[in-house]
Order: structure tokens, then sequence, then C-alpha cells
């Protein structure tokens, strides 16, 4: 009777130690796919999205998104000139304080694209206002960019900030292959982003016609459109958004 007795704990001790190696195993791996959503999406919505099943959120889908588009100005030229190792120590801090920034206003990082940074607003989880959250962030950075400048003035670095913001649908999701999937969006309002991202002067903020009427009277700005933009057969209304009540 005691050899059974034993027989059955010892039993019961193995069947319990394959049970804590599985949940071990599934907590390291969520533990390792929390670490890739981190990459692109606040910690709250990585969290959702392993909540809900990665794969049901990640799928290709169609939403409605503000999109933003930063530029540096004068990096092309900076490149030309700096040491690799200037260059290096000056997207460092770029990329980590408008970093920073986008984590606080949980925007999801579309990528960092050598000096310029992707970034929209209302997907993969829904958000109230995405176009003021989008504008808000941007006149963020916009301050933030203004100190950064002028330590790299001193250094002989002449850099500027440009953003361009367009608010419309897109397609997105996890795109790539195997091994390398990155979560991104594709369509006509990233474009118009760049775009106007590319006709942005010196601490210029500007957006679309959508964008301008989704921040309503709470916005000011200044009309400087219709622009011929690139790949656009018609001109393109733009305004500059300078500041929001």
């Amino acid at each position: 009777a005691l050899q059974d007795e034993v027989r059955r704990q010892a039993d019961a001790l193995k069947e319990w130690n394959v049970k804590l190696e599985q949940r071990v195993g599934e907590q390291v791996a969520q533990l390792g796919r929390m670490s890739q959503l981190k990459r692109f999406f606040a910690p709250a919505v990585a969290d959702a999205i392993v909540s809900a099943g990665e794969k049901s959120i990640l799928a290709p889908h169609r939403k409605e998104i503000s999109y933003v588009f930063t530029d540096l100005r004068g990096f092309t030229a900076f490149t030309d000139s700096a040491e690799p190792e200037d260059v290096e120590a000056m997207l460092r801090d770029y990329q980590g304080a408008m970093g920073a920034i986008v984590d606080e206003y949980e925007g999801t990082l579309d990528r960092f694209a050598g000096d310029g940074i992707l970034i929209f607003f209302n997907d993969p989880l829904p958000i109230p206002d995405p176009g003021k959250r989008a504008a808000t962030m941007a006149l963020k950075m916009q301050a933030v960019f203004v100190s950064l400048r002028e330590g790299w003035l001193k250094l002989g670095y002449d850099l500027a900030l440009g953003i361009g913001i367009a608010q419309g649908f897109a397609t997105l999701g996890a795109f790539g292959f195997e091994g390398r999937l990155d979560y991104s969006a594709i369509g006509g309002v990233v474009n118009l982003a760049s775009r106007l991202s590319d006709e942005a002067q010196s601490g210029q903020i500007l957006i679309d016609r959508r964008m301008r009427a989704a921040l309503g009277e709470a916005a000011e700005v200044e009309s400087i459109g219709p622009l011929n933009l690139k790949g656009y057969a018609q001109p393109v209304p733009a305004f500059w958004l300078k500041r929001l009540a």
C-alpha cells in the first residue's frame, strides 16, 4: 500500500512538472510576443493585443487614422560633412526625445526611417479624437525640438524639423515575410502626410483639409494652399497648424 501511494505521488509530481513546464513555456512565449509588440505599441495596447489574440487584431484591415510624418531639414548636408559617430549621437538624441513623446501620446510607431519618424493614431485600438491627439503630439515635438536644435547649432549642426499630418482611411496590419513582420499603414493618407512633411518649413506643422475639419475651432491655423504636391494631379489644400486651444 505504501509503495502504491509513493507511486501515485510520483506520478502526480511528474504530471505537475509537465504542466508547470508548459505554463512556463507559454509565459515565456507571451513575454516574447509582448517584447515584439512593444516595439510598435504603447504597453497597454500591446497587452490588449496579446489578450485578444494577435492574429485577430494584426490581420490586414481598413480603418480611418491620423498619420504623422516627421522629417529633419538639413540632415543630408549634415551627414555629408559630419563624422559617422556624430551622426549616430545626433540620431540617438533626436529619436530618443521624439520617441518618448510618441509614447506619451500613445501613438503607434510605424517605423524610424533614417531622420524620419512615422506615427499613426486610432489603430490597432480606437481612441477618442485621434486627430487632436496627433496634432497635440506634433506641437509637443516642435517645442521639444527647439532645445535640441539649440544644442546642435553650438556644434555647427544646422537642423530643423518639418511635420506633415493627414487624416483618412488606410490598410493596416502586419506586413512582411515569415520571421520578419512589421505593423504598418498603407494608403493615400500616408503619402499625403509625407508630401506635406516635404513642404513644411523649419518649425512648421502642415495638415490636410480632413485634419483641419477634425480639429475644428480648437485649432489656430493659417491656410497656405493649395499646394502642388508630387504625385497629385490637382493642387491640395493645406494649413499651417500653429496651436490648439
